[in-house]
């Protein structure tokens, strides 16, 4: 009796156990042959990245490309090539990231709507310094190499661009989703 209670026991613990194993191991039940189904692992990401601006001078890009180190959990490397637009209309931006690890995250075109700053004590915005809002500028992920090679996903920023002293600092939230 004992016995029986006890493989019982194991059974259920080992039943009850079996969604966590699936978390920390997506790849194993992912590549199952007995599985149809796609297993798909989002993670939140989030960070700051710093950039100077036209770091890069590209006579076909409105601005050059900016260039700067990303922290946090897509730590390494971004660039961002403005491919046109103007203030009020907004901006179409293409992103190069590259991880710490040498994984690269390809994005969609992006499209920044920026907000005038009026700095203290100024009547007006000034036209050199500009604001992004949580939500207008997300940028959506399409792919890459190595861990992000099927990834999806979208970025979204929040910080200052400034373009007398050439310098952009972003916060970035999102996520990142594998298996697809």
């Amino acid at each position: 009796m004992k016995r029986s209670g006890f493989v019982m026991l194991l059974v259920l613990s080992l039943v009850v156990s079996l969604p966590a194993w699936a978390a920390d191991n997506p790849k194993m039940f992912r590549d199952s042959p007995n599985l149809n189904a796609k297993f798909v692992v989002c993670e939140p990401v989030a960070g700051v990245l710093m950039a100077n601006i036209t770091a890069i001078a590209l006579p076909t890009a409105t601005n050059g490309t900016n260039l700067g180190p990303v922290f946090g959990d897509l730590q390494g490397a971004v660039a961002a090539t403005i491919l046109g637009g103007s203030f009020s209309a907004g901006y179409d931006v293409q992103h190069y990231w590259v991880t710490s690890q040498g994984d690269t995250i390809k994005f969609k075109v992006a499209h920044l709507k920026p907000s005038a700053v009026t700095p203290p004590g100024a009547s007006a915005p000034a036209a050199d310094v500009v604001a992004v809002r949580w939500g207008d500028y997300i940028a959506e992920i399409n792919g890459g190499t190595g861990k992000y090679e099927n990834a999806t996903g979208s970025i979204e920023c929040f910080g200052a661009a400034d373009f007398t002293n050439l310098t952009l600092v972003l916060r970035y939230r999102g996520q990142v989703c594998y298996g697809q």
